[in-house]
């Protein structure tokens, strides 16, 4: 076996030849992964061969890419850097965000011209009409365009297609969080009891089940709608979050792995809940052997009225607002503040917040506390109280 050299290749003897070979891994025009030997009578001749290959071979790389513009680079960039480290969805958050937003202004120029000025007159004109319909975007899309660019830059520069990253030379928009909203425990009720009215059979049964399950684990909305019924451990009480289900522009619905290795979780259920799931499942059986064929049994826990993955859009559209509007609840609710609104009873009921982080599937203890600050007032409320007991 060869010894590896500095991290260019590798090195070795071939005695039965009298000769040293200096292997090289090399990428040709097409970006396809090579690998070259190189022999020569001595280890210095075979090495200094090797070496003026690969400084050649990455001039010529250069510069067959010296006249690229920034919409080829986002392209190329896009699909052999971005498109194999990372899930669709967010492949697709990329992709979304660097045409909207840089594409139409910069696409043309090339990678060598761009320049700080003009970036940060862009950015700041993104706040103020931004949008297609001639409005202001928010400073956290500008935020990550920005964020998405300079990632791009950043590749093209390790590549010596440009000297230096400008993008990190403009300023990013401050952030101003918006506010979550959430529910109280007697709202949680009034959704679920109004769920319970539905005219359609299948929503009837499906959307307080799914309501309920939500709101009492903190599950993110891919997470509920990617569960199947052999992620649930009924004896032990408890489901295991594996999947995730996402919606791509051009895909359609489709399952990946969790947001991070600590949303790869498991989640303790309430004994009623289980009882309540598997009262449900027995429906969705009885329910499934009426439709017959015209039901997909691809084991979802829960799906649309013939059992195929539910839709994100046409779930909200379609039955989640007009629930919200028919129980007079805060229009601006969302589904995925069932989940917020699980963490904040938690934590206004006392519960360590290194709990609730498991549960939520934080990646750390930071993103919990710093997404339920609103709470924090309350809890040293609490602690006060606490105190005033102990040593009154």
């Amino acid at each position: 076996m060869g010894r590896r050299n500095a991290g260019e290749g590798v090195i070795y003897q071939d005695k039965n030849r009298g000769l040293w070979i200096y292997q090289v891994s090399y990428k040709d025009s097409n970006g396809s992964a090579k690998r070259k030997k190189f022999a020569a009578k001595t280890k210095h001749e075979a090495m200094e061969k090797g070496k003026a290959f690969l400084m050649a071979n990455q001039q010529g790389s250069i510069l067959l890419k010296a006249d690229m513009t920034i919409a080829d680079w986002i392209d190329e960039w896009m699909e052999n850097y971005v498109k194999p480290r990372i899930r669709p969805r967010t492949f697709e958050k990329y992709w979304s965000s660097l045409k909207n937003y840089i594409v139409p202004k910069f696409g043309n120029l090339k990678l060598a011209a761009l320049d700080a000025s003009s970036l940060q007159k862009h950015f700041n004109s993104l706040l103020v009409n931004g949008r297609a319909d001639g409005n202001a975007l928010s400073p956290s899309t500008v935020r990550a365009a920005r964020r998405y660019f300079s990632m791009c830059v950043d590749d093209a520069v390790r590549e010596g297609l440009v000297l230096r990253n400008v993008v990190r030379l403009t300023k990013s928009p401050k952030l101003t969080r918006k506010e979550i909203v959430v529910l109280t425990r007697d709202e949680v009720t009034t959704l679920i009891e109004g769920a319970r009215q539905i005219n359609n059979e299948f929503m009837r049964n499906m959307m307080p089940e799914i309501l309920s399950f939500t709101v009492k684990t903190g599950l993110r909305q891919g997470e509920v709608f990617g569960l199947k019924w052999e992620d649930v451990d009924f004896k032990n009480s408890c489901v295991f979050i594996r999947r995730s289900l996402a919606h791509v522009v051009g895909r359609g619905v489709v399952f990946q792995e969790p947001k991070t290795k600590n949303s790869r979780r498991r989640v303790l259920l309430m004994l009623e809940d289980v009882q309540s799931l598997k009262e449900y499942r027995e429906w969705q059986k009885n329910y499934a052997d009426e439709l017959g064929d015209k039901f997909a049994r691809n084991g979802l826990i829960f799906t649309s009225p013939f059992g195929e993955p539910i839709s994100p859009t046409n779930f909200s559209r379609r039955y989640f607002k007009p629930l919200l509007k028919k129980c007079n609840i805060n229009s601006d609710f969302t589904f995925h503040g069932l989940r917020h609104t699980h963490a904040t009873l938690l934590l206004q009921q006392g519960v360590n917040p290194k709990i609730v982080q498991e549960r939520l599937g934080h990646s750390s203890i930071k993103v919990t506390m710093d997404t339920y600050s609103h709470v924090l007032p309350d809890m040293q409320r609490q602690a006060v109280d606490a105190l005033r007991e102990l040593f009154k």
